[in-house]
């Protein structure tokens, strides 16, 4: 353990405490108050002036009002928790998530869980340390065929036009398109980078990175790769985001639309996403459905959320107003419905700007990207929690 962490361990059997209290020790660097819960007392962290690293809590008989307690502390004033709990209990864990718990473990527990949860709480004080230079902005279709990865991929070229160093990743590993848009042909591309993410640096990383001829670096899957998202640990993601980061000063992500352990990661560290949706009922709940997961499940501030509609129609039935009404305090921005142009840009593998610089979609485009390149201030830490927490609430 690079980092010594002071863990705060609350139960109400001292021998149960103690027997995790040693499991905890083993790890290194590791600091472990303990206090016991008795009599009427429920709230873990009474009676402290200094947050620890991370609060274990082994809960008892009164889980419901110990979690209680903790979810009554606004969240800056909760360290990042485990909960310790009987297997099953499926309202006790969804209780233990609002609470903020990044995972849920019941006994016996064993050096392989303790220590990834560990790992998690050293891998966030580094992060605290050390505020990433680039900005980072995720593009999702809010329903399948949207147009994110046209949006995508003219939004970071416009801005490496706009003098941004910028880089584009694919992350649909399966049907990634992004070098269609560009004329080009990944050969060691994004799965080979998160093969080797965990000795990559910024030289490792060039040989990855295809440069267009504007200068925006793109990152994609080589069309013989066969590898499934869901199999890339969340800790790779992460290395090369961090890695990227350090080189450019915007790193734009297409995701695929679903949401999983390596699309959570890019999605929680993103200073915004652009949810691209277009005008239908499908579409809107659908972005309805996407926002409560960004929001309620992943724990994401609003303030980082942005609603995109694509082939905007100002005579369609599904009005910017009635969007604006089902997505109430999200900022919309609209593309023009411009088919022509944009099924040409993907036909010839050539940026709008330099197809059809004055078409209505490229100064919307370039209007959308404007937007987003306004001084941003370092962001609010999302709530981080677990996709294993949360299946387990599923079943």
């Amino acid at each position: 353990m690079l980092t010594r962490l002071e863990i705060r361990l609350v139960g109400r059997s001292r021998a149960d405490m103690e027997a995790l209290e040693a499991l905890l020790r083993s790890q290194g660097g590791i600091d472990v108050t303990l206090r016991q819960l008795i009599n009427g007392c429920v709230d873990p962290l009474e009676g402290i002036e200094t947050l620890p690293d991370a609060l274990v809590l082994m809960v008892g008989e009164s889980w419901e009002a110990e979690l209680m307690a903790l979810c009554e502390r606004p969240a800056g004033e909760r360290p990042p928790l485990l909960v310790v709990g009987p297997k099953g209990n499926v309202e006790l864990i969804r209780l233990a998530m609002r609470a903020g718990a990044r995972d849920y473990f019941s006994p016996p527990i064993d050096d392989g869980e303790i220590g990834r949860f560990l790992r998690e709480i050293v891998r966030d004080r580094r992060e605290e340390l050390a505020f990433p230079t680039a900005s980072l902005t995720a593009v999702i279709n809010a329903k399948g065929g949207s147009g994110a990865s046209l949006v995508a991929a003219n939004l970071a070229h416009r801005l490496t036009v706009e003098g941004k160093e910028c880089a584009l990743v694919d992350m649909d590993v399966q049907f990634g398109s992004l070098p269609l848009y560009f004329n080009l042909i990944p050969d060691h591309g994004l799965v080979q980078a998160l093969d080797a993410a965990d000795s990559l640096d910024s030289l490792a990383m060039s040989a990855y990175v295809q440069h267009h001829e504007s200068g925006l670096g793109l990152l994609a899957s080589s069309p013989e790769d066969r590898v499934n998202l869901s199999e890339v640990p969340e800790s790779r993601v992460e290395q090369l985001l961090h890695v990227l980061g350090q080189d450019h000063e915007e790193v734009v992500v297409d995701l695929p639309r679903w949401i999983n352990g390596a699309t959570a990661c890019v999605l929680e560290r993103a200073d915004r996403v652009l949810m691209v949706m277009q005008q239908s009922v499908a579409h809107l709940h659908d972005a309805q459905r996407l926002r409560d997961i960004l929001v309620h499940e992943l724990g994401l501030p609003t303030a980082r959320l942005v609603v995109v509609v694509n082939r905007y129609d100002k005579r369609n039935e599904v009005s910017l107003g009635a969007i604006g009404d089902a997505l109430p305090g999200l900022p919309l921005h609209t593309l023009p419905n411009d088919y022509r142009h944009a099924s040409q840009s993907i036909n010839v593998g050539s940026p709008l700007i330099e197809l059809a610089r004055k078409a209505p979609l490229t100064r919307a485009l370039k209007a959308l990207a404007l937007a987003l390149m306004t001084p941003r201030e370092p962001p609010v830490p999302a709530r981080r929690w677990s996709l294993r927490l949360w299946n387990r609430t599923q079943h």
